[in-house]
């Protein structure tokens, strides 16, 4: 059985002319599904429009607002979260597409083979600058040291100075433009 004028006519309460009146009505006599729909619309219309509407607690308006803000930052790292997810893998698909394209003989396996070579022998020459540092240290003297690390920290304390006076000229400079 066909159903569809009818159930547009019963969900979208159109008006209707009185021939589509007759034969909604016709149609809902033979069919026992479309009644079954046009009685539980009726039934939950009815139940909502005398239904009272309820206050909203004193406080809602301020609650809610009050967590807008926390709210919105929360969506916006969803979203943030997910435009990274995406584009990140945009570019990796992109880049194995392209080395598919570009360099046909070179195969995934191999370029996984020389990314963990790779990563290997950094973390390889990064432990041997960590036990060459550690041996020069347990090398010198204390007093080395010590001059060392006063050294270190007067260059340290001496370009956060010269940081400053750069950002304080900049500023005085600025606000010399401004009047």
């Amino acid at each position: 059985m066909d159903h569809y004028p009818f159930k547009s006519w019963i969900l979208d309460e159109i008006e209707l002319d009185q021939e589509q009146r007759q034969q909604l009505e016709e149609h809902l006599a033979d069919c026992p599904q479309c009644a079954q729909l046009s009685q539980a619309l009726t039934i939950a219309l009815q139940t909502i429009r005398s239904t009272a509407e309820q206050a909203a607690p004193p406080d809602f308006t301020r609650k809610w607002a009050s967590t807008l803000d926390t709210r919105r930052r929360e969506q916006e790292k969803k979203q943030a979260r997910t435009l990274t997810i995406v584009l990140g893998s945009t570019a990796l698909i992109i880049a194995l597409v392209s080395l598919y394209i570009f360099a046909p003989e070179m195969s995934l396996i191999s370029l996984a083979a020389g990314f963990i070579s790779t990563i290997v022998g950094v973390l390889n020459n990064l432990q041997r600058a960590v036990g060459f540092i550690v041996g020069t240290f347990e090398k010198l003297s204390p007093s080395t040291i010590i001059i060392s690390a006063f050294i270190l920290a007067g260059w340290i304390i001496l370009a956060v100075f010269t940081l400053g006076l750069s950002i304080w000229k900049l500023a005085f400079r600025k606000s010399e433009v401004n009047k």
